[in-house]
């Protein structure tokens, strides 16, 4: 082998030992794996967690207590054995009294526990607001003002470690702290001497001068109290919403302070930024149709309004909308049997209810011819109001649920408003809440709580009240503009299941053009007629233009419109668009009998004649009557007109009897009336009976044997003074003496 080959030889061997310490190294490294980085060690806190989360409560609650023996300073066992005991004894806790001694050990080792921890890891701020929060849930009132500095220190080590989402939740109750604070003393009145609001037995003062009698023992203080609380709570809100805007309990809070201060503007400016942010928001929704309506935009608040509840669960929606609330209590004898009171109407299947809902709506609405309706508005305005107002989350209480909710959402907000602190051993607050309808409410505050209860001794006012008054809307601004439209409204039969109505109405066209400008005065005028399913089945409308010094009287309209069965619901409406003046009348009609012995309804009007060409007439359209709302000049003569059905014929004619009395409605005075029944002809129909408030006539009448016969008179009143009168005609059926009769009344201006 040459030198070069046997270099070549070596080489290669050397390659190969090589090669194989390669591989054998492979193999090692396959044949023992790499060492894993070490494993985290879990806390003692975490495993309790897990375990509590298992079910085993008391397990992870021995467990935690073996770790803070081992290591007193273990501040994340501390904080964890804390929650775990304070939710074993949560549903103990409540203002008053505490029995369950166990749950008061479980209680106290808890508030030591959550302490324990914030002094070991005093840079935690969840640590700090746990603490806030088991100290805003207690009974005590000392412990829950407590909770307004841990939950301070918990907004500082948020903001000292950046974490955005606990800086929120700690704004947010540093703020309810203040929030708190706030609510037991805004409006103070500073005592007159040292006396103090009686409510019970010792009270000798007149509840209709209830606001002058607070301010004979309390001078309210001004400006208000409690700015710098609210400032301080706005603040806060704002910084929270700031840092988490998705926290729906946040963005309520912020809406409850501008709407606690009238701010509208700012609330509608926030909720409307909200709505664009989250599409899906219906709180912010239900903000912009509060703010919008107490802005008076009521096309804005109606759609916001509409919008929230598209995007509320059923449940909710059910609950913001609760007829109940303004219902009464409990049906009077009277309405016993009729859907009138809360308890009858919680019984109702919700599709019934859903109806029944739209019809009162319909019948509350102020005017129809706007597109809004007010008050249904306000309704809403108020329960969404209450609801930010006074809900307490770590109470589960809604505010539309509350003592002071209620009041508000039946009656509005307060005319005026003032709060009394209590003597010097009695912490209470007392609120007064005075309407200027002369309604007045009483309430107790307990400081720290932000709760409001109707006073123990006005309990039962409130409850009487309620019964008696169930609602009121007073405050809403439309009502202050609206007229009455006097209105009759004459049934007449129309086959089995259908009625002519003749619908009169003296529309004050006077009021409504007197407060515009304009030489020529546009009025709207419209009659609408709706079935008992909320649906229109009649409408007509008119824009009729006045001169406005010459409109200085009513203006009488009449229409004629087929009605079905069931609930019919007629409205007559006025609206001078440019002055925001209106004017309405409306009426239920109920269903009625068409078949059988009766008559119909008496229309009044002008003579009534017979139509031309007719000689005997078979229905009331045969005879020409102006029909009138029931109002006549002084001096002249009342038409009557109606008819009888199913008479009993007796040798082919049918005989009958009609009694008519008129009765003056004030019977004082000296001046009595005098009354003549005339026929088609003007002569003077059977013998009257004349006395100084009263007037009675009969006569006895013969026709053809037909299935409706039509009578027509009129009332000769030009002796009679101006006022009220009662009109009865009663008819009987001289062939079986069945009676039947109408009631009505009608005015001599």
């Amino acid at each position: 082998m040459t030198p070069r080959s046997d270099r070549v030889v070596r080489a290669t061997r050397h390659v190969g030992v090589l090669l194989l310490s390669a591989s054998l190294a492979t193999r090692a490294l396959v044949a023992q794996p790499m060492a894993s980085p070490p494993t985290p060690r879990v806390s003692a806190a975490q495993i309790a967690d897990s375990i509590a989360a298992q079910g085993d409560t008391a397990r992870a609650v021995a467990l935690l207590d073996s770790a803070v023996r081992r290591d007193r300073r273990d501040a994340a066992a501390w904080h964890q054995l804390g929650l775990l005991q304070w939710n074993q004894a949560r549903s103990a806790r409540a203002p008053g009294y505490m029995k369950d001694q166990k749950k008061i050990r479980l209680l106290s080792a808890a508030d030591t526990a959550l302490r324990l921890a914030t002094q070991l890891a005093p840079d935690s701020a969840r640590y700090w607001l746990s603490l806030s929060h088991f100290n805003i849930q207690s009974g005590v009132s000392t412990m829950r003002f407590a909770s307004s500095g841990q939950a301070r220190d918990g907004m500082l080590a948020a903001e000292r470690s950046g974490e955005k989402l606990l800086l929120a939740e700690a704004a947010d109750m540093y703020g309810m702290a203040a929030w708190r604070s706030y609510d037991a003393l805004a409006n103070r009145g500073l005592p007159i001497g040292t006396s103090r609001v009686q409510l019970g037995s010792n009270g000798n003062w007149n509840r209709n001068n209830a606001r002058d009698y607070v301010n004979s023992i309390a001078s309210k203080i001004q400006p208000p109290t409690g700015d710098n609380d609210h400032a301080a709570a706005l603040a806060m809100f704002s910084r929270a919403v700031g840092a988490d805007s998705s926290n729906l309990r946040y963005s309520r809070h912020l809406y409850m302070a501008y709407a606690e201060r009238k701010q509208w503007p700012n609330l509608a400016t926030v909720a409307a930024l909200r709505a664009r942010q989250f599409p899906l928001d219906f709180q912010a929704q239900l903000a912009l149709g509060l703010a919008y309506h107490r802005l008076a935009n009521e096309t804005g608040a109606t759609r916001a309004f509409d919008s929230a509840f598209v995007l509320l669960d059923e449940t909710e929606a059910n609950r913001l909308k609760n007829l109940s609330r303004i219902l009464r209590p409990r049906a009077p004898k009277a309405l016993q049997g009729q859907i009138s009171d809360s308890a009858s109407w919680l019984k109702l299947p919700s599709a019934q209810r859903d109806g029944l809902e739209a019809m009162f709506w319909m019948m509350s609405d102020p005017l129809s011819l706007t597109q809004e309706n007010e008050f249904r508005l306000e309704f809403l305005a108020r329960v969404v109001f209450a609801d930010f107002r006074w809900t307490i989350d770590e109470m589960d209480l809604r505010g539309a649920d509350t003592d002071r909710g209620d009041i508000y959402v039946r009656y509005g907000p307060p005319d005026f408003e003032m709060s009394l602190g209590g003597s010097e051993t009695d912490s209470r607050i007392t609120l007064v809440w005075d309407y200027n309808a002369k309604l007045t409410f009483f309430f107790d505050l307990q400081p720290g709580f932000a709760t409001g209860r109707v006073s123990f001794f006005d309990r039962n006012y409130v409850e009487t009240l309620r019964d008696a008054i169930p609602v009121s809307f007073a405050n809403v601004p439309v009502t202050r503009l609206l007229d009455t439209i006097p209105m009759r409204i004459v049934r007449f039969r129309s086959g089995a299941d259908s009625s002519d109505a003749v619908i009169a109405a003296s529309v004050p066209i006077d009021s409504l053009v007197r407060a515009t400008p304009l030489d020529r005065v546009p009025v709207d005028i419209d009659l609408r007629i709706f079935d008992q399913f909320v649906k229109v089945r009649g409408l007509e409308s008119d824009q009729l233009t006045f001169v406005r010094d010459s409109a200085n009287a009513p203006l009488d309209r009449a229409w004629t419109r087929r009605v079905g069965p069931g609930i019919n619901v007629v409205r007559v409406e006025a609206l001078q668009a440019d002055s925001k003046r209106g004017a309405r009348a409306m009426a239920r009609l109920d269903p009625t009998t068409n078949v059988g012995f009766g008559m119909s309804d008496v229309l009044f009007g002008n003579k009534p004649e017979l139509q031309r060409g007719v000689t005997t007439p078979s229905r009331w359209r045969d005879v020409a009557i102006t029909p009138n709302a029931g109002h006549i000049a002084r001096g002249s003569a009342l038409g009557l007109l109606w008819e009888m059905y199913d008479l009993v014929p007796k040798n082919g004619m049918t005989t009958y009897r009609v009694a008519i009395t008129v009765e003056r409605e004030n019977r004082t005075g000296a001046v009595g009336f005098a009354v003549r029944v005339l026929d088609n002809l003007g002569r003077a129909v059977g013998r009257a009976q004349q006395f100084r408030d009263r007037f009675t006539i009969s006569f006895d009448r013969q026709g053809s044997a037909l299935p409706v016969l039509v009578e027509y008179l009129s009332l000769d009143m030009t002796q009679a003074p101006s006022g009220g009168y009662r009109l009865r005609v009663e008819v009987t059926d001289l062939a079986n003496q069945k009676k039947t009769a109408r009631n009505t009344e009608f005015r001599i201006r």
